[in-house]
């Protein structure tokens, strides 16, 4: 099932409640339903400029196939990984070759499928932070890279300089990394020291210029305020804009010794709050089209206690999928078929997504 924006004809009175929800043409919603018609609302009507959301069952179209890192594929990275960032002396040109041989690895898995989905949740039973966000940073670059339209080296140069991003970490002392509290503003200068640090461990490595820029930039932000530069917009090389986002999503889901990672669908909508702000707009466009947050088949559990499948995704809000509720709060199965779409109940969301029954 998809869904697209359609022009409304319906006539509209002034006063009385809409019966749907009503959107421009950008896909923004402008009256709730329920909520009183107005004057602007009647007007927009006149114009054509207003629309309302429509479902497509699918018909010819193919499901989209997915692919599922296995923790055997995950664990073999992790482990190389690893080597690279407790021994910098590592750093050598066969040591480079064997880089991109991983990095291939990662980007032919991705290939297999016309989308990707990663069970963050599954990931995070591995005892140390830097190396598993750095993998899942460089898959989730990779992901974006893709939509963008990468491939050959330069989709290779932007995913090996994601695995590197965060490499300067290695020389920050344990006690701010791990600190279970806000850092002092000495203990910030430090930690933000660490895209510099990196750049120079990396400098005589043989890696190009463009992953050097990542590890340098990533924490720069499109509206200036990021470091250690400054620099914004177009200034900023465009794989560190990718990577940034790429890191920010990741960082938001992962649990951290000072707080619970958040779900997945709220880390998406801070990031899609941050498009042309802190991210570049047309990369968060790009995220939001490759990351699949609850494929479906996928079996959700909602805020309220309800158990559903996942049988629809909204392709413009990913992370407000159509849903049918199997199990109500109490733990009762629902013989009658019963749908809530979170794009309409704003009450509701995802809170825990289990994969397992998704092929």
């Amino acid at each position: 099932m998809r869904t697209h924006l359609e022009p409304l004809s319906t006539n509209l009175v002034i006063g009385e409640p809409s019966a749907i929800d009503l959107f421009d043409n950008q896909g923004i919603l402008l009256l709730s339903k329920g909520k009183p018609i107005t004057q602007n609302i009647r007007e927009l009507l006149q114009r054509r400029q207003l629309y309302t959301l429509k479902y497509d069952l699918e018909k010819s179209h193919a499901p989209q196939k997915t692919h599922k890192f296995s923790n055997s594929e995950y664990q073999d990275i992790i482990g190389y990984i690893r080597e690279i960032f407790e021994d910098t002396c590592l750093f050598s040109v066969g040591r480079l070759k064997e880089t991109y041989a991983m990095v291939d690895r990662i980007i032919n898995e991705l290939e297999r499928a016309s989308q990707v989905y990663i069970d963050l949740n599954e990931f995070r039973i591995f005892d140390n932070y830097t190396y598993i966000h750095s993998i899942n940073v460089a898959i989730i670059a990779a992901l974006i890279g893709s939509q963008m339209g990468y491939n050959g080296q330069i989709l290779r140069d932007l995913t090996v300089g994601a695995i590197f991003h965060d490499i300067g970490k290695s020389t920050i002392p344990l006690k701010i990394l791990n600190k279970p509290a806000a850092l002092t503003e000495g203990e910030f200068e430090i930690m933000k020291s660490h895209p510099v640090i990196g750049e120079e461990m990396l400098k005589f490595s043989g890696l190009p210029s463009e992953a050097l820029s990542i590890v340098r930039h990533h924490h720069e932000r499109w509206n200036g305020k990021g470091y250690p530069d400054g620099l914004r917009q177009r200034a900023i090389n465009i794989n560190a804009q990718i990577v940034a986002v790429a890191d920010v999503f990741d960082a938001l889901v992962a649990d951290r010794p000072y707080r619970k990672g958040l779900p997945p669908y709220h880390a998406l909508e801070i990031i899609i709050a941050g498009s042309g702000k802190e991210f570049n707009e047309d990369i968060v466009k790009s995220f939001r089209q490759c990351l699949i947050l609850y494929p479906q088949r996928s079996v959700v559990t909602l805020n309220t206690g309800e158990i559903g499948t996942v049988i629809a995704i909204h392709q413009n809000y990913p992370s407000r999928p159509l849903i049918r509720i199997l199990f109500d709060k109490y733990g009762n199965y629902l013989c009658d078929e019963q749908f809530c779409d979170l794009l309409e109940d704003l009450t509701r969301f995802v809170q825990s997504v289990d994969f397992s029954y998704v092929s």
